[in-house]
């Protein structure tokens, strides 16, 4: 009886390990699609054609050089995991109609960017220039000297019914010759006279640049704890009647 509930055991818990990979691999398909769909630039999937193993990785490519981070360079016609600085390089096959399956590859496909185009801003530089771009961020004369206000939002500081101050974060935009300020003064939606700061078409171009989505945080290959089988052994041994 003992062997007829552990085979019974034993199928639930080979079939619940079959259920859950597919469930894997859908995820990671559909991660995938939306991350090739995102990106400017056409990805091919490889695998290493030198692997030994029945079902190896595959691996992402582009036709272009690519960038990820700062300076990460990623060579045209390589895989996406790895970088500049390898010395073993990895053969790659022709391409498959499959979705990736290594998850360095999939998450640089998910963040790069051209190697020609511009940098992107980070989360503070876009919210800048996203409130530059709305017409919120004017220069104002005071006593002390010139101030650089967002109108949008009001500070408790002094002058701050103006706006927040945010001086030292557009001199650094204005420094990558992303924004420059109205050779004029005008009205500012507040009612006060100032100059008012405007998007450069670099600016444009980097704010056009896609933010990196939160979802590019999931690990295709790795599926929830909570949602792994129980293996065959507790289900044999746990007695009836019983919370284990």
């Amino acid at each position: 009886m003992l062997q007829i509930d552990q085979r019974e055991a034993r199928a639930r818990y080979e079939q619940e390990l079959a259920e859950e990979q597919r469930r894997r691999k859908e995820r990671e398909r559909e991660l995938w699609e939306r991350i090739t769909a995102a990106t400017p630039f056409d990805l091919t999937v490889r695998t290493d054609a030198h692997s030994m193993l029945d079902d190896p990785l595959r691996h992402a490519a582009a036709a272009i050089d690519l960038l990820t981070g700062a300076r990460r360079q990623h060579p045209a016609g390589r895989a996406l995991c790895e970088g500049i600085t390898h010395t073993n390089l990895m053969v790659l096959s022709e391409p498959v109609e499959a979705h990736a399956t290594c998850h360095r590859c999939v998450h640089a496909a998910a963040v790069a960017r051209p190697a020609d185009g511009p940098e992107p801003p980070t989360t503070k530089e876009r919210q800048a220039l996203e409130r530059v771009e709305a017409g919120a961020v004017f220069t104002f004369e005071h006593v002390q000297g010139f101030e650089i206000r967002d109108t949008s939002k009001r500070s408790r500081s002094p002058g701050g019914d103006q706006g927040r101050k945010v001086t030292a974060v557009m001199k650094r935009l204005h420094a990558r010759g992303w924004v420059e300020n109205d050779a004029g003064a005008t009205d500012s939606p507040q009612g006060d006279c100032g100059w008012r700061w405007n998007l450069t078409g670099l600016g444009a171009a980097a704010l056009a640049i896609p933010a990196v989505p939160r979802w590019v945080e999931v690990t295709p290959n790795a599926p929830p704890q909570h949602e792994g089988p129980e293996s065959p052994g507790a289900a044999v041994n746990r007695r009836p009647g019983r919370r284990g």
